[in-house]
């Protein structure tokens, strides 16, 4: 006679270790209907879920387990394949009966009996909560990882940028586009030091442009006063500089420094990231990472100020004269071509003044190359202040300088000729204990189109007239169209 357990079932048939197996598996199982709805559960459900049999029968088990996080695409897995009666597995998010939320591996295996007929459902789980936060941390080290290479490669993409950038200029829109990309959660601003380093000039700012003030004075920032960047809202001691008008914001002062020197400021302000703020949460981890990557571009950018600063020193030393600061010839003759081609391509004039000093060689011989640099470089400052007026004084050479006058016509270019020479005359210099002569100066013009069409002869007609106005006398001006009248037709 066969042995029975207690429930009758014979202790060598397959449904009694199926179900021994069931009771004491450490996986949670679930049997239901051909319906769905739950018939039994083993102990290691009711201990994983909190959950027994009477509070699931007849019940579909999702309806009790899923809650407000589980993915909608598995649920809906789940009841497809329960539909068309097919096995399905998969990773869901259920939830215990005391609503905290919990990971398992779920295999839904439908059972037909020996006629086909399709009797149960079972259901088994393994809480694999463990595994899912390890993923989920490795993920979290993955995206990190990911977003700090997209970092380097945006703050090496910004450095290759800032230093192809040949003008302050571009400079500025290239800080403009870095930030606002590096660092998009914030606001910035870019000062420089004015002429006389009294105030910090806004030049340049990015994001939703708050309202930045124009200036702010190098006391009413603790960065510029302690000569090194501070960040407020990141420490337990802090107060806020007197240029922000938001105490509670966190923001970032950064110096900007070139050749040693201090010659801006960069400000950084974190608008929504208040201690109340929606991203409170995240806030002092946020704020960590873009202290770091402030603290980068600051030197970025000072580097490539400076940079910039070298490149336009060198620059200016190629093209201007070094004894009067004028343009030189290499200067005037590319500048030129383009204003030439400027007039042409706009139906407008360009005039050009050839203005030669007066007697220089025997002035140069009798007083000294010393007296004679004097002459040469009080003339040059007579006519610097004509750049406001958008024409450019240039020292070819020696004793000759021409004035590059676009849009003037030639009774203009006249006029400031006339100017010139007016105020050359009116020059008294001593050179040492010796009080100087008087200086003159004789002046040619020539103008586009009237004159000439190209710069080569325009440039010739203009000395043609430079060279009357000297055998007339010297000491006054001669246009292209006076000698055309004496030649005649």
């Amino acid at each position: 006679m066969c042995a029975k357990d207690c429930s009758g079932q014979n202790e060598t048939s397959e449904d009694f270790y199926a179900t021994l197996v069931a009771r004491h598996s450490s996986d949670a199982v679930v049997i239901s209907g051909p319906d769905r709805k739950a018939r039994w559960v083993n102990a290691a459900f009711s201990a994983q879920t909190g959950y027994v049999l009477e509070d699931i029968q007849g019940k579909e088990p999702g309806s009790v387990l899923q809650g407000p996080e589980t993915d909608p695409m598995a649920a809906r897995m789940i009841d497809l394949a329960c539909g068309q009666r097919r096995e399905v597995r998969l990773d869901i998010l259920n939830y215990r009966r005391d609503g905290t939320a919990f990971w398992v591996d779920l295999k839904i295996t439908p059972v037909y009996d020996s006629s086909g007929l399709h009797t149960h459902f079972i259901s088994t789980m393994r809480d694999i909560s463990e595994r899912k936060t390890l993923e989920n941390q490795n993920e979290e080290m993955r995206q990190a990882e990911a977003l700090r290479q997209s970092e380097r490669q945006l703050l090496a993409l910004t450095s290759e940028w800032l230093y192809s950038a040949k003008s302050f200029d571009e400079l500025l829109m290239v800080v403009r586009r870095a930030m606002h990309t590096l660092i998009p959660e914030a606001d910035g601003a870019l000062y420089i030091y004015g002429a006389q380093r009294a105030t910090l000039d806004l030049v340049a700012s990015w994001g939703t442009i708050p309202d930045f003030p124009d200036h702010i004075l190098p006391d009413d920032c603790w960065a510029l006063r302690r000569g090194r960047a501070y960040a407020y809202g990141l420490k337990p001691i802090q107060f806020p500089c007197d240029h922000v008008h938001k105490p509670d914001t966190p923001y970032f002062c950064l110096p900007i420094i070139a050749h040693g020197e201090t010659i801006g400021l960069m400000h950084i302000i974190f608008d929504g990231f208040e201690e109340d703020g929606l991203m409170r949460h995240m806030r002092a981890e946020v704020l960590g990472n873009r202290w770091d990557i402030s603290l980068i571009c600051a030197e970025q950018i000072s580097l490539a100020v400076a940079n910039v600063r070298l490149r336009h020193e060198l620059q200016e030393r190629s093209v201007r004269d070094a004894l009067t600061g004028l343009w030189n010839r290499r200067w005037f003759s590319e500048q030129a071509m383009r204003e030439l081609a400027g007039a042409e391509r706009e139906g407008g004039e360009m005039s050009l003044v050839a203005i030669d000093v007066d007697h220089f060689k025997t002035f140069n011989d009798q007083f000294g190359h010393d007296a004679g640099d004097l002459v040469l470089r009080e003339v040059g400052s007579l006519m610097k202040p004509l750049v406001d007026q958008n024409i450019f004084p240039c020292r070819l050479g020696g004793e000759e300088f021409t004035l590059l006058c676009p849009g003037l016509s030639t009774a203009q270019a006249l006029n400031i000729a006339e100017t010139l020479r007016q105020q050359v005359g009116a020059l008294r210099l001593s050179a040492e204990t010796t009080s100087l002569p008087g200086i003159t100066i004789s002046c040619g013009i020539a103008t586009y189109p009237q004159d000439a069409t190209a710069l080569d002869p325009l440039m010739k007609l203009g000395d043609r007239a430079l060279y009357k106005a000297k055998d007339s006398g010297r000491n006054r001006s001669v246009t292209s169209a006076e000698l055309a009248a004496e030649c005649g037709p």
